[in-house]
């Protein structure tokens, strides 16, 4: 398994991964493993998003590839 170079390349190995856990449960602690490192990757990169936005930045990260945002749009909304 190479590894994934953005999120939809993570998303189907998670769900290759889902296959092999259902077709052979003893994978159990493989797919854990799995599981938690995609966690830990995307929780590190909404940690990079939200820092950006409270430095008013708006940073390119090819991981999650590019959206579109509205003009004086903000999703993240930082009360201070």
């Amino acid at each position: 398994m190479k590894t994934p170079s953005n999120v939809k390349e993570l998303r189907e190995d998670l769900l290759e991964a889902y296959a092999m856990l259902k077709a052979d449960p003893r994978r159990h602690n493989q797919v854990k493993e799995l599981s938690n490192t995609a966690g830990k990757v995307l929780g590190s990169l909404k940690l990079e998003l939200e820092y950006a936005a409270i430095r008013g930045e708006r940073p390119t990260i090819p991981f999650i590839g590019e959206s579109l945002q509205l003009e004086g749009k903000n999703p993240l909304k930082i009360k201070g």
